[in-house]
């Protein structure tokens, strides 16, 4: 689904959100999120990690099938381009269209969140796609506990807690 028109407050995914649900196989909660987009960078990024991480095949089906990768528009490309010296291309990318569109940004890369911040763009990660995905009844607690050790075990990822109860307090 490439060239497709920007949603209104899109929820723009950088590959690091949709690389952690596909590594739990569960891309299909990242899909289920209002106006989620994400950019063709992010697609190539993927693209080329398939071969060391065969489980990213599952964030590329699901661009396929449920999240558009939306068109550049020169407005886009322009704040892009300013901010590639702060960010990496996937986030630069993904960071100007939710700026540009006033929407939100989706990664767990650290820098990629404090910019974001910085410039007033609303920031989400995986955990708090995990906690509106229990909210929406489409997961348990338990489960994303679960799968949050996952990721700290298996992936190195980092998380102050590794309870979805402590996040909520």
């Amino acid at each position: 689904m490439t060239g497709n028109a920007v949603p209104s407050n899109p929820s723009v995914l950088n590959t690091t959100v949709l690389s952690n649900f596909a590594y739990i196989d569960r891309t299909d909660l990242v899909a289920a999120l209002s106006n989620v987009c994400t950019v063709p960078v992010v697609r190539e990024e993927l693209a080329h990690g398939v071969d060391e991480h065969p489980d990213l095949q599952s964030a590329l089906d699901v661009l396929d099938d449920g999240i558009p990768v939306v068109e550049i528009s020169d407005t886009v490309s322009n704040r892009e381009a300013v901010v590639r010296s702060h960010l990496d291309p996937g986030e630069a990318q993904a960071f100007a269209v939710a700026d540009a569109h006033d929407g939100r940004l989706l990664t767990d890369d650290g820098d990629a969140r404090s910019f974001a911040k910085d410039q007033g763009v609303t920031v989400v990660g995986s955990v708090g796609v995990l906690l509106a995905a229990i909210d929406a009844g489409r997961v348990d607690e338990s489960t994303a506990d679960e799968w949050l050790s996952t990721w700290v075990d298996e992936i190195g990822y980092y998380v102050p807690y590794r309870n979805i109860e402590d996040y909520r307090k």
